[in-house]
């Protein structure tokens, strides 16, 4: 398999991004954040253990589970018998809100364990695109499995015992794998930094290559790549995923890297439209678990998501972290001035925004692109049925 190696292969792939991505970043948390974190009941969260072991879970289970307690430090509970972050370790974050389509990610460091108390110093702050979320489906509900990818592709001749002892030949966690629109995965650069971001696709992109290999497309997006840049020094990885309706998680740790290797892009190309890269993933730990944080929460339920009208514009939100960060030239000079007055111009710049999601979608080779706030869009692949998709904040 053709691995990617440096970060000039990657941009040469990928792209570079462009500025207005890295701008939008702020170093503490504002009355924006502060009001996201207030309304999210669930975040994905990536971390280390004190026995140096990689994870990603889902934590929460009620709005406002996280408490700030400055613009630089929040604290939260994690459940009995959860394995401890390690103190000064890096800690990172998607924060979801029910029905809204794009999320909040912090990153930072493991400031102070007290019990089940955990403090984290936050050292970055930014909005991510909803691209994931609309890929997914998330808030639609649950869906049917792709129907190749219930049982992995093993060898046929005599491997049958290989592949019920394989970290990914159990039935179960095949079928889960099947099922999964969305996950989130977890890495960390040399120095020990993490970072967390979303993935999300139609139900099987977690695509199981043999017993102990999985592979995830990277469509077209932001072209922040955090991900493939810190699996180039430190190659652990891990992820959860998740199946709307169910309370359990599939949790999966091991190492990675990045390929374009395109007879491999070319299984996973919707309408004849390959992902541009992808990520490979030797498994170390697979395991299903119950989560505390979706039983609590009641994620698939409609009636327990809350205001929506309480929750910010993320749109907004990410413009005003822009609007801070005075470089970047033109372009980004463009999108603060639509950004920043009243009346009008939010509302122009969210729709070039939403005109922007459609085309990508479907230059990616879905059928029509990002939905609107009234729902009435849809996300599909070719040939398949309706799927209605909920968004604001874009």
């Amino acid at each position: 398999m053709r691995k990617v190696m440096t970060a000039q292969q990657l941009e040469a792939i990928v792209g570079a991004p462009i500025p207005a991505v890295r701008m939008k970043q702020i170093g503490a948390l504002d009355e924006g954040c502060r009001r996201v974190l207030a309304n999210a009941p669930i975040a994905g969260f990536g971390f280390r253990d004190e026995q140096g072991g990689w994870h990603s879970t889902f934590i929460g289970g009620a709005r406002g589970f996280v408490h700030v307690e400055s613009p630089k430090c929040i604290r939260f509970e994690l459940p009995a018998r959860h394995p401890t972050p390690k103190s000064g370790s890096g800690a990172s974050f998607v924060f979801l809100l029910p029905g809204i389509g794009e999320t909040l990610r912090l990153n930072g460091s493991v400031a102070e364990r007290r019990g089940g108390r955990i403090i984290v110093t936050v050292e970055e702050a930014f909005v991510h695109c909803a691209r994931s979320i609309l890929r997914s489906g998330l808030w639609e509900g649950p869906r049917a499995p792709a129907a190749t990818a219930v049982e992995p592709p093993f060898p046929r001749d005599g491997a049958r015992q290989e592949r019920e002892g394989g970290l990914l030949g159990d039935p179960s966690v095949a079928r889960f794998l099947a099922s999964s629109p969305f996950a989130v995965v977890s890495s960390w650069d040399a120095a020990g930094s993490g970072d967390t971001s979303p993935r999300g696709d139609f139900p099987g992109f977690l695509r199981i290559l043999d017993h102990e290999t999985l592979v995830i497309p990277d469509r077209r997006g932001n072209r922040r790549t955090d991900t493939f840049h810190n699996v180039m020094t430190c190659a652990q990885v891990s992820l959860a995923a998740v199946v709307p309706g169910r309370d359990d998680v599939l949790h999966v740790s091991g190492t990675a890297y990045a390929t374009d290797e395109p007879a491999l892009l070319s299984t996973m190309a919707l309408a004849g439209k390959p992902p541009q890269a992808a990520l490979v993933i030797r498994v170390e730990r697979a395991e299903l678990l119950a989560n505390e944080a979706l039983q609590r929460s009641k994620l698939w339920q409609r009636a327990a998501h809350g205001d929506a009208a309480a929750i910010p514009d993320l749109m907004a939100l990410a413009t005003q972290h822009l609007a801070l960060n005075k470089s970047g030239g033109a372009k980004a000079a463009m999108i603060r001035i639509l950004g920043s007055g009243a009346g009008a111009f939010p509302r122009l710049l969210r729709w070039l925004i939403d005109l922007g999601y459609r085309k990508g979608l479907t230059d990616e080779g879905y059928d029509r692109g990002a939905a609107l706030r009234s729902g009435d869009e849809a996300i599909r692949p070719r040939g398949s049925r309706r799927r209605a998709v909920r968004q604001r904040g874009s």
